[in-house]
């Protein structure tokens, strides 16, 4: 982040390198900088980016949401959580309909409830827990990680056999994940611009089980042993978003 601070009016001159840096505010805590960033400029759509625009705005938004909650301030976690669900124009791209946004509606349904919003709180809980699949990497898939969020959401309703039984299916995923032969099973024409090295894709798809099943533990109430892989997440892959979010929303529980 250091040297992309030398460097402002290049970073200003790229879309790329701007949500570059905003990922590295996010990732060192500072998200209303981030959302000031975001907010501000108009971005191009470009082959092999894309999600990246939209992925900071939900990451900002989701993080500054429960920054308020950790503050009590419900009214504008409710704010930051519904800002998530929208798709802003100066970002330039929208959501693909089959996009899980399962973590949304979770932390607007907590929200909610706590300003005994109970019947609003339960639609977008049920939204969570009721959806299926979802659309990463540009391919349908029936877990990812917002399964975890979906299980959590069906905890919130009452529905803890049901969530239960997506927490066993989520970990038995991610360890046959971590055993099979990663490919890129779409017709790739294009790569993240900024991908300089070849990418390793098995030792990135078992870091991705590993987060997989570090959720899954979670939810099945095995804590100690939840922590363990999420740190071990974090050391083969220090840039991991989701997992350094979770690590820091485990350390305020």
């Amino acid at each position: 982040m250091r040297e992309l601070e030398q460097f402002p009016l290049l970073v200003s001159q790229r879309d790329d390198l701007t949500l570059e840096f905003c990922a590295l505010l996010n990732h060192a805590g500072c998200h209303l900088e981030a959302q000031n960033i975001l907010a501000k400029r108009k971005f191009q759509p470009w082959e092999g980016g894309e999600g990246a625009a939209l992925g900071q705005h939900i990451r900002t938004q989701l993080a500054l949401g429960r920054e308020a909650l950790a503050h009590r301030d419900y009214p504008c976690a409710a704010s930051h959580f519904e800002k998530a669900l929208g798709s802003p124009k100066n970002l330039g791209e929208a959501k693909h309909l089959l996009a899980n946004q399962s973590d949304i509606h979770f932390w607007l349904g907590v929200a909610l409830d706590l300003l005994g919003e109970k019947k609003s709180a339960r639609a977008h809980w049920l939204a969570a827990a009721n959806f299926k699949g979802d659309f990463q990497a540009m391919s349908v898939r029936a877990f990812s990680e917002m399964t975890y969020y979906s299980a959590l959401a069906s905890e919130k309703l009452g529905q803890r056999g049901k969530a239960a039984k997506m927490f066993r299916e989520l970990l038995a995923h991610a360890q046959k994940l971590q055993k099979s032969q990663a490919k890129i099973d779409f017709f790739a024409t294009s790569l993240p611009t900024m991908l300089l090295f070849n990418d390793d894709l098995q030792f990135r798809q078992k870091t991705t089980a590993l987060f997989l099943e570090a959720q899954a533990q979670s939810g099945l109430g095995r804590a100690t042993k939840a922590r363990g892989l999420l740190q071990t997440v974090l050391k083969r892959d220090p840039n991991h978003a989701l997992a350094s979010d979770l690590a820091k929303q485990w350390q305020a529980e």
